[in-house]
């Protein structure tokens, strides 16, 4: 069996924290499961909990750090198994078999694998289908970190780049993309993770730094970006003027129209 890395990073998030080492350490591959912590020097019982479970964890440390990147940086280079997986704090499994069944599926040649993921709002969960293609990859983040395993010598070769403040996870699998790297598409649905990350929290600067990352080499995706940014600061204006439920009512409608029509469309291509 091959040994597999997972990081978990966390700062003043005790409670979480817990869910995820439990969901981790419930998993059936867990044996072969290098296990590590990155903590940024929380104030609350975030070291308690590690030291519950130290038993378990392979490697941790607690010190300030330059941010999540950053800290996932420290993950990178100290990781040793074969394959290397962010399991942030409040992110889970969607399985106790889901690790297993991810790497049962990875071929000798794939250099990374990326698979579907949900997203859980407060009232609701979306499911996330990733795209086997990857050629649309110029428009933004096609794959979810939580849902991604990378060979860890890969990951070493290129870090998060921290000049980025939010959109470094781009940065780095589309770095990846561009100089020919295997990805491997599994179709199974890996990591379950709360809506409003960082990225959500910032768009409008996320999706800037995603169009800078790629504008010397798609000159095209400016107009696709404009738009992105048109429409992500529409979204952020409807959000502060209704109450939460209401707003996540909406999404909750908008996401199932575009299903809908996605479901027609694919009908309609599908031969007699």
């Amino acid at each position: 069996m091959k040994k597999l890395s997972i990081v978990t990073v966390t700062y003043n998030a005790a409670q979480a924290l817990e869910k995820t080492i439990q969901n981790i350490i419930a998993q059936s591959y867990f044996p072969y499961i290098e296990y590590i912590i990155i903590d940024g020097q929380s104030q609350d019982h975030t070291l308690e909990i590690i030291k519950q479970y130290e038993k378990y964890i392979s490697y941790w440390v607690s010190e300030p750090d330059q941010g999540i990147y950053d800290a996932m940086n420290k993950g990178i280079q100290v990781a040793q198994g074969e394959w290397i997986n962010f399991m942030n704090t409040g992110d889970i499994f969607t399985s106790p078999t889901t690790v297993e069944q991810v790497l049962q599926h990875a071929k000798e040649s794939s250099e990374i694998l990326y698979g579907n993921y949900v997203l859980s709002f407060e009232n609701y969960k979306k499911s996330k289908y990733t795209p086997v293609d990857l050629h649309d990859f110029y428009k933004g983040m096609l794959l979810n970190h939580q849902s991604t395993f990378i060979r860890t010598g890969l990951a070493k070769t290129h870090l998060y780049n921290i000049n980025f403040r939010f959109a470094c996870d781009y940065e780095q699998l589309f770095y990846f993309y561009q100089k020919g790297r295997v990805f491997q598409h599994i179709d199974l649905f890996i990591a379950e993770f709360k809506a409003g990350g960082t990225s959500t929290k910032h768009k409008i600067d996320y999706l800037k730094e995603c169009q800078s990352i790629v504008s010397q080499d798609y000159p095209q995706s400016k107009t696709h970006y404009q738009r992105q940014i048109l429409y992500a600061k529409l979204v952020a204006w409807i959000e502060k003027l209704l109450p939460r439920r209401l707003f996540e009512f909406l999404m909750r409608m908008k996401n199932n129209f575009l299903k809908l029509q996605s479901l027609k469309n694919n009908k309609a291509k599908t031969p007699i």
